[in-house]
């Protein structure tokens, strides 16, 4: 019985993740939701009490998936320190020229919802931050001069290139970013 539950709590999450992803979370309603994921309203209320929750838990959700899948594409990419760090924009090439790629959902949360007090808010920002560690760590392994600096450069090339992969419709941004990380590494190991 609980592994039903389970199971039924995680297709409402997979139901809803995707069609907030596709959709806009303001495009979609809870009766879209129920629809979609096949059960009923009292089973979805039961774990979610509200959209605002079903929201928040929607983007913990994916952002456990992003996170868990970019660290192992990444892993999977690199022998060095300096080979994952590179390869981190391969990763998000590949992401952004998949054809159902419609922005960061975590950037498109934030932008959504205007109440900056929204747990989803915060689920988006912890998710930067957990990137932001990796980054530092993998810098740190490299030999890079002030990891913590680095990071934060990291993260507006991170930002810049999955914007422009949103608004041009292509990953070109992950290779202008991943050149001019390869200048941020090359410039902070001489120093």
């Amino acid at each position: 019985m609980a592994h039903e539950s389970s199971h039924t709590r995680q297709q409402i999450l997979e139901t809803a993740s995707e069609l907030f992803y596709q959709k806009g979370i303001q495009y979609v309603g809870i009766n879209e939701v129920i629809a979609a994921s096949g059960v009923a309203k009292r089973t979805l209320y039961r774990w979610f009490p509200s959209k605002d929750k079903l929201i928040e838990e929607v983007v913990k959700y994916r952002a456990s998936q992003w996170l868990c899948w970019f660290e192992n594409a990444v892993k999977e990419r690199g022998n060095t320190p300096k080979e994952r760090l590179l390869a981190t924009f391969d990763v998000l090439r590949d992401w952004y020229a998949s054809p159902n790629f419609r922005g960061c959902p975590f950037i498109n949360a934030v932008l959504e919802i205007a109440d900056a007090s929204h747990k989803a808010h915060q689920v988006s920002i912890d998710l930067r931050e957990s990137i932001r560690q990796i980054i530092m760590r993998l810098a740190a392994e490299a030999g890079v001069q002030n990891p913590e600096f680095f990071s934060q450069q990291y993260l507006l090339l991170i930002g810049g290139a999955s914007l422009m992969a949103t608004i041009e419709k292509s990953p070109d941004g992950a290779n202008i970013a991943q050149s001019a990380l390869s200048v941020l590494i090359d410039a902070s190991l001489q120093n």
